[in-house]
């Protein structure tokens, strides 16, 4: 899953990249949360209100607040994001380059030259999967799938241990989480016993009692479930270096 957000105040312009966008998204056959935004005050208030975006497609001449001046609010809390910077000139270029774009398209633009940024922009190096989790208060955090430790059901809420801090979903269940999971990185995460998600990238040792990770925590297992856990957990492991080493 994408999150996408596109910013341009002209309707008109911002309707004809939703469509392109649509079309690029159909044709790949990737899946995509698109939000649309006339005003770049409000798609800044979005990123600092917890919204997060993989790829930000905007115009670079808005009213109020530039665009580059908006993407440099954005990638102050998502230094992964790619951007996609839109203009009827040539003229902004530069600055939008100097500050990490990973394309800037002329309008009107063609089908194929939409296509070749929104390519860049997917394929862009480091780009991190990230789990939408619910906080209290009605915040959302996009936390990175691979920073993530475990999950544990405490009572009515989850925790989520990251490598960094600890965030507690207040609305979805184990098993919704587990299949976001297992959408955004297939295999990674298992379910040892009642009441855990594990990241299997962090799991140093498997015994028949229990499952230790890289900051010690250990989760216990049933005897009989060993083999199993054991045999996937191998089987992950050999499978990523072979895929790394390909």
């Amino acid at each position: 899953m994408l999150y996408i957000a596109i910013c341009d105040d002209q309707e008109l312009h911002l309707a004809i990249v939703h469509k392109a966008l649509e079309h690029y998204l159909s044709e790949k056959r990737l899946v995509a949360e698109i939000q649309d935004f006339t005003s770049a005050f409000d798609l800044v208030s979005s990123s600092e209100n917890g919204a997060f975006y993989d790829i930000v497609i905007l115009d670079i001449c808005l009213p109020g607040l530039s665009g580059t001046e908006a993407a440099k609010e954005i990638m102050q809390r998502n230094s992964n994001v790619s951007l996609i910077f839109l203009s009827v000139s040539r003229d902004y270029a530069v600055e939008a380059f100097a500050i990490g774009a990973v394309h800037y398209l002329l309008k009107p633009f063609t089908d194929e030259e939409f296509s070749e940024a929104m390519d860049r922009a997917v394929s862009r190096k480091g780009m991190a999967k990230h789990l939408m989790v619910n906080t209290a208060g009605g915040h959302v955090e996009a936390v990175d799938v691979d920073s993530i430790l475990y999950i544990e059901s405490v009572a009515y809420k989850r925790e989520i241990h990251t490598d960094t801090a600890v965030y507690e979903e207040t609305k979805q269940t184990l098993g919704s989480l587990m299949k976001a999971l297992e959408k955004l990185a297939p295999g990674q995460f298992i379910q040892p016993y009642r009441g855990y998600i594990v990241n299997q990238a962090v799991i140093k040792t498997v015994s028949p009692e229990k499952i230790i990770l890289s900051d010690d925590t250990s989760i216990i297992i049933k005897r009989g479930d060993f083999r199993r856990i054991r045999d996937g957990f191998l089987g992950w492991s050999f499978g990523n270096v072979e895929a790394d080493n390909a």
